[in-house]
């Protein structure tokens, strides 16, 4: 029994070893199609606006909320689809959270991730056409890797590109 350990023990050892980077090097270089989508962390901080509806391009995550249907659109924000008539949806309004990738929603508070920072929304407000922001977190989050890599490519960092800006998406 203890040999069956030992090789368990040895075996998840490697594993975790070779997973987590350890033989990676520090800065791997790294290509992609895609070119990043910056705007001034100045500006991120009052992105966050409520608007008329909007289209929906590509869906990601879908929550319902009592009569709502909440549609996230990746690095756009968040479509509110009134469903009290199942038969006929209303798209009433669009969230634009500039660099948006998920979201959540918890009694009447949606949160949403705004690039780097983490935003909180009353939902009550929203039904009365009205944002009110519950609070902003900033800094949270990393920023986001171009969908055809897995780390954002040196060319790209913070220090190769225009002082203050953040990445909230990527164009192809």
């Amino acid at each position: 029994m203890k040999k069956v350990k030992l090789i368990f023990s040895f075996s998840l050892s490697v594993i975790l070893f070779f997973s987590s980077g350890c033989l990676r090097r520090a800065n791997p270089e790294t290509f992609t199609a895609y070119t990043p989508i910056l705007v001034a962390k100045s500006v991120l901080k009052n992105s966050v606006k409520l608007q008329g509806p909007v289209g929906i391009a590509e869906a990601a995550k879908i929550y319902y909320k009592d009569q709502y249907i909440f549609i996230s659109e990746q690095f756009k924000g968040v479509h509110i689809i009134d469903n009290a008539d199942p038969r006929s949806p209303v798209n009433k309004s669009f969230i634009s959270v500039v660099g948006c990738v998920d979201m959540a929603i918890k009694n009447d508070v949606l949160y949403v991730d705004n690039a780097v920072d983490f935003v909180s929304i009353d939902l009550n407000e929203i039904k009365n056409g009205n944002l009110k922001i519950l609070k902003r977190i900033e800094n949270v989050f990393p920023e986001v890797a171009p969908p055809d890599a897995g780390a954002i490519p040196e060319k790209f960092n913070e220090k190769n590109r225009p002082e203050g800006t953040i990445i909230v998406g990527w164009k192809k």
